[in-house]
């Protein structure tokens, strides 16, 4: 009798066990890292992300954000296969160009707020 009822304990915790461990298996296993030794890690944001932000503080007219957005893509275009050096380079770019769309109380405006920890990537 007491084999029957081990046996039986057995079968009913193994039912409760089996879907949780069913579910611990779904977890797709961590992705081996790519980057070189020393290399700063991507954590999925664009760089940009910082300005982006306090630019739409900023009250834009339609044309300005049609304007920036389209210097956000040419850079982003640029920077698909360049080096460090030409994607530190393109950034500078870009803020130069969004500074030359916006009026002189919208730039004194982007710098206070970037001035305060938004900064861009």
């Amino acid at each position: 009798m007491s084999i029957s009822r081990f046996l039986g304990t057995a079968a009913f915790l193994a039912s409760l066990v089996a879907p949780v461990t069913a579910l611990a298996q779904q977890v797709p296993p961590p992705a081996a890292a790519t980057f070189a030794p020393g290399a700063r890690a991507h954590h999925g944001h664009r760089h940009g992300g910082g300005l982006r932000k306090a630019l739409q503080s900023l009250n834009l007219t339609a044309a300005q954000h049609t304007q920036i957005d389209q210097a956000f893509a040419q850079t982003r275009q640029a920077n698909q296969n360049a080096d460090q050096a030409a994607r530190k380079a393109n950034r500078r770019q870009l803020r130069t160009r969004i500074d030359a769309i916006l009026t002189p109380a919208q730039r004194a405006q982007l710098k206070a707020t970037l001035a305060r920890g938004h900064r861009p990537g």
